[in-house]
């Protein structure tokens, strides 16, 4: 099994900072964000959740489907990176 040289494990960390990063693009989103906070907490709806979904699939390639953009799926921020992450290695990807 090859891999090529910049691809690495799925990494929960590197997906906390993309998801992070996206949301403080956000205007009406705060800039402060870590695993604990909720999505209710800051108001984060369906189009920002469709927006960190796409940039993940930008990034690593894993496709979302219309169930997941339902925010009440996920308890909080770090709920939803490690769903992403736990995808991400089902569908064989690594991170790059």
């Amino acid at each position: 099994m090859t891999h090529s040289a910049d691809a690495q494990p799925i990494d929960r960390e590197r997906v906390m900072e993309l998801i992070t990063t996206v949301l403080a693009e956000r205007p009406h989103l705060p800039d402060r964000l870590d695993e604990t906070t909720t999505l209710d907490e800051i108001g984060m709806d369906s189009l920002d959740l469709i927006v960190v979904l796409s940039r993940f699939e930008e990034k690593w390639g894993v496709p979302y489907s219309g169930e997941e953009t339902d925010g009440t799926a996920f308890a909080n921020l770090g709920h939803l990176a490690d769903t992403l992450v736990a995808r991400a290695r089902t569908a064989g990807r690594e991170l790059r």
